[in-house]
């Protein structure tokens, strides 16, 4: 019987990863902003081949000016599965799943208490902060992010606490994972070193560490490597570091960007709010046992709870706030409510059932608390649909699927839309003819319907699926009405009012 129980306590386990992060995975289209202009960088790096230098539309990417680390893993994802929602997101979902066995893993080999990351795990994949757009379901950085930054943070601690020759395997870990975390999204990928420095000079070795050589070439080697990519894509497309700095550095941090201006407690609201409920009641448990559980498990708890409140700070002094930068911290809370309910769970059972069969207490226990949160968890999956502000922008993708029989055709939308850039680009791999055209461009250039590029020809299609698009089109136009779903229509052009 025992023989039988790890691989099905791996299949169960597997499966609860399965329904929040994989289920439904492409089913909704790409979103219209980072993750359909990353989704247009890889497809564009599978076509040009030019895999230092990230594209958008056959030109240097100045806008989204991260590091390529995602892009080249959804153009992996691309050769591998095609041009489709799926390679897009993939990436990110694979990511989350990591996070999750680390958690476990972390707990069973250095914590000894494989319940802990069981917990913790199960809270992260209920988390809504984390299972949403921006996060483990779309092809962003974040869920990537998040992964190297929780394996720094984890292996760093295991360093800490090791002894012998054997540590130094955490420490290169910590090392690969913050290089990685670099290149994903760059000075982010260092934001939780703070906690991990901070930490060190709790436990009072800080001397021993500056004394070690290796920790002085694990630290500089994922600086070397970082900094060899910026250096290499400014030596090939010159004038990146300046607009890396105005996009993510002082920039970003010093004043307000696209909008994102929130109140200097913006991230700790939305933790309230809905981000990490119900989760969010247990952390006070979670560090008040894990303060009281021993030597071990409060440094543990130490080290999880200031690295949150440092990230959480450093995010809250930059003036553009935006609610996905803080996914990283989602990992670290779930830990401590992890830590709560087995603590919790040990305690109950020495005091008032110590005869009962462990594992029962255990699974009871999170069909009860951990239960209720999958389900709704589940179910939001299941069901998910974009709000209301994007659909319209959105809708193209499931139109172009309805008239997949015309093959040539111009989409009139609003504004910028790399969701519409990525199809376009996609059927016409598969010999289409289809061209798009913006009212107004991403640089706020606007056109006239009637005249310059947007001149049409009598008896030219032309798909539009936004009211102000089809009302511009129609002011200067007489169409004919060849098919239609939802707003969207396919239109024959007959001639000028």
């Amino acid at each position: 019987m025992n023989r039988l129980a790890l691989p099905a306590g791996l299949a169960v386990f597997a499966l609860l990863c399965y329904f929040p992060l994989f289920l439904h995975l492409d089913s909704l289209p790409l979103r219209l902003w980072d993750e359909a202009r990353r989704a247009v960088n890889a497809l564009e790096m599978v076509e040009n081949g030019q895999w230092l230098v990230t594209h958008y539309g056959g030109k240097p990417e100045m806008w989204g000016t991260k590091p390529p680390l995602l892009i080249w893993c959804q153009a992996l994802a691309m050769k591998a599965f095609g041009f489709n929602e799926l390679a897009v997101r993939l990436p990110s979902a694979l990511a989350a799943l990591a996070t999750v066995v680390a958690l476990v893993l972390f707990s069973h080999r250095v914590l000894r208490r494989p319940w802990v990351g069981i917990f913790g795990s199960l809270v992260l994949l209920t988390t809504r902060g984390y299972v949403t757009a921006h996060g483990a379901r779309s092809g962003d950085f974040d869920a990537l992010l998040t992964l190297f930054l929780t394996v720094f943070l984890l292996s760093g601690f295991a360093f800490l606490h090791s002894e012998g020759r054997s540590r130094y395997r955490w420490l290169w870990l910590a090392s690969a994972a913050l290089a990685f975390g670099g290149l994903t999204k760059g000075v982010a990928g260092f934001f939780f070193v703070p906690g991990l420095v901070v930490y060190a000079w709790y436990r009072q070795q800080i001397p021993k560490v500056l004394t070690d050589r290796r920790v002085w070439l694990a630290a500089i080697l994922p600086l070397l490597v970082v900094a060899t990519f910026y250096l290499l894509r400014e030596w090939q497309n010159p004038g990146y570091l300046t607009t890396v700095w105005s996009n993510e550095l002082g920039g970003r941090y010093l004043a307000s960007q696209e909008g994102h201006r929130h109140q200097w407690n913006f991230y700790f609201r939305m933790l309230a709010r809905d981000r990490f409920l119900p989760w969010l009641y247990w952390l006070p448990l979670g560090l008040l046992l894990g303060w009281l559980a021993g030597r071990r498990w409060k440094d543990f708890t130490v080290l999880l709870g200031l690295n949150a409140l440092l990230f959480l700070t450093i995010l809250s002094f930059a003036q553009t706030r935006i609610i996905w930068y803080m996914a990283p911290v989602y990992p670290s809370l779930a830990l401590l409510c992890g830590l709560a309910f087995d603590q919790l769970l040990r305690t109950s059972r020495a005091r008032l059932a110590p005869h009962a069969g462990g594992l029962a207490i255990y699974v009871l226990f999170g069909l009860a608390v951990i239960g209720p949160p999958y389900w709704h968890t589940v179910q939001r999956v299941m069901t998910e649909k974009l709000p209301a502000w994007d659909w319209e922008v959105l809708k193209y993708r499931d139109f172009m699927r309805r008239s997949s029989d015309v093959r040539e055709y111009l989409v009139l939308h609003s504004r910028y839309n790399a969701h519409v850039r990525f199809y376009e680009k996609v059927y016409n791999r598969d010999g289409y003819q289809i061209r798009s055209q913006p009212l107004t461009d991403f640089y706020e250039q606007e056109f006239t319907v009637g005249e310059g590029p947007l001149e049409l020809s009598q008896g030219q299609r032309v798909m539009v699926c936004e009211k102000s698009a089809r009302r511009a089109l129609q002011q200067v136009y007489r169409t004919d009405t060849l098919r239609q779903w939802d707003t969207c229509l396919l239109l024959t052009v007959e001639d000028r009012k």
